[in-house]
């Protein structure tokens, strides 16, 4: 980064967050749209990944850096980085993303991967708080009362992502669970 600084308008930060939250929305409902009309032609609804809600952390730069080395240099989330913080198998993540390993392992970047590998992310920014990825993979495999008996990595292999996710957020956030 230069020296020079480059001066915005007056409240740009607050509108290019805005355009992002935007465009998060607008693809959610058009996955939602097309679930609707698979449901009204009477079709079984397509193994896809619901796109995750909004987070309160999505714009806070400390959280998002805590798990910055789970993207690869193009932007990406990277399946096998996901894997290797989770202390799972590729085979593993490849089934809970509804993908086979091979597909995943030939490319763990693709963007077909994204959606659902961004539940895993804001999981991921625990550790933000956390000391260390030992003390994290070792919160993911204790059980909680907090979700009745179960660790947070039994939930992740159910498919209750977002579940998991928006736990992380109250978390982080304080929020009551």
């Amino acid at each position: 980064m230069s020296s020079t600084m480059i001066k915005t308008a007056p409240g740009t930060a607050e509108l290019v967050a805005l355009r992002n939250r935007l465009v998060k929305e607008s693809t959610r409902i058009d996955h939602l749209l097309k679930e609707v009309e698979r449901a009204l032609r009477g079709k079984p609804a397509a193994k896809e990944t619901v796109l995750p809600r909004p987070s309160p952390l999505d714009e806070i730069k400390e959280v998002l850096a805590a798990t910055a080395d789970l993207r690869t240099k193009g932007g990406n989330l990277s399946a096998e980085r996901v894997a290797s913080l989770y202390g799972v198998s590729m085979n593993q993540l490849a089934g809970w993303l509804g993908k086979s390993r091979q597909a995943v392992s030939k490319t763990p970047d693709a963007d077909s991967l994204q959606d659902g590998l961004a539940y895993f992310e804001r999981v991921a920014r625990l550790r933000a708080v956390v000391k260390s990825d030992e003390t994290f993979r070792k919160w993911l495999r204790t059980d909680s009362d907090l979700l009745d008996g179960d660790s947070p990595l039994g939930m992740l292999a159910r498919g209750e992502w977002q579940g998991m996710a928006d736990y992380v957020d109250d978390m982080l956030t304080g929020a009551p669970t």
